[in-house]
């Protein structure tokens, strides 16, 4: 029973995970990729990278005259 439970927690966060990749215009088969590696850990990571990703971009154009 717990090894079907871990396979469904799987699969619907690579499903997440492959939503929020195709909204963001990312790599899918990457994403899909970590979402198989490291499970729901995927999904919060998404939002941490992308989080990062605005913050340098805020970085660079504060540094820029």
């Amino acid at each position: 029973m717990g090894y079907l439970l871990f396979s469904v927690t799987v699969f619907v966060s690579l499903l997440i995970v492959d939503y929020l990749a195709r909204k963001r215009g990312w790599n899918r088969d990457r994403w899909g990729l970590a979402a198989l590696t490291l499970g729901p850990l995927a999904i919060p990571l998404v939002y941490l990278v992308d989080a990062a990703s605005a913050l340098r971009k805020m970085m660079i154009n504060a540094l820029r005259p």
